[in-house]
């Protein structure tokens, strides 16, 4: 499985805290464990969003207030957004997500 991060998803990333940071970091190495044992921790709370043909959305939570949205291809998981529910609801509603 590959990972990828789209430009979005990094700028966003920089312009949290340092503790912040580190929690989405903790976060990302976690969906990673996931896609290696399919086992997914609770604290993440991984929601399907959307699925069709070639791929699926999901989300997890970083912490209470921050969220990771990524999309699964066969081979490829790309993490989309970092943000807060409110920026990820307006990026799930946007006609370029």
């Amino acid at each position: 499985m590959q990972f990828l991060y789209k430009d979005r998803y990094l700028k966003r990333f920089d312009r949290f805290s340092a503790h912040e940071q580190r929690l989405i970091l903790a976060a990302d190495q976690e969906i990673h464990r996931y896609y290696e044992s399919r086992q997914a921790p609770v604290g993440l709370r991984i929601k399907l969003l959307h699925a069709s043909g070639d791929g699926k959305v999901f989300e997890a939570r970083a912490s209470q207030a921050i969220r990771i949205v990524w999309a699964q291809r066969p081979d490829l998981v790309s993490f989309l957004l970092v943000g807060t529910h409110d920026e990820v609801q307006r990026f799930l509603r946007s006609p370029l997500s």
